[in-house]
């Protein structure tokens, strides 16, 4: 993740929680413009979803996903309980299906 920082404060969460979002098969993927030069991920999965072992791995899928598509957003990603046991591929076609509806790739 060349131009990418982490989202770490809740204020900074709370407001990209406020801007465009759309919900898929196995994610949700949040967005909204920044006023910075490089992007801004966070990752969200919850304890519904799994043990840490399967937590995890779902922040590594969702993470490289996203490293596929980079752009110039603060951007959340979530993990939706249907995503446990899911391939890179089916993960990465989600995450590239909700980017492709909020305008961000062709």
């Amino acid at each position: 993740m060349k131009n990418t920082q982490s989202l770490k404060l809740n204020r900074d969460f709370r407001r990209a929680y406020k801007g465009d979002n759309f919900v898929g098969g196995y994610t949700v993927v949040y967005m909204k413009k920044n006023k910075y030069q490089f992007n801004r991920l966070g990752l969200r999965v919850g304890k519904a979803t799994g043990k840490a072992v399967t937590r995890n791995r779902l922040k590594r899928l969702m993470r490289e996903s996203y490293r596929l598509m980079e752009k110039g957003y603060d951007f959340i990603i979530v993990a939706r309980n249907r995503a446990v046991g899911k391939t890179q591929s089916q993960i990465q076609g989600d995450i590239r299906f909700a980017m492709r509806k909020l305008g961000l790739i062709k």
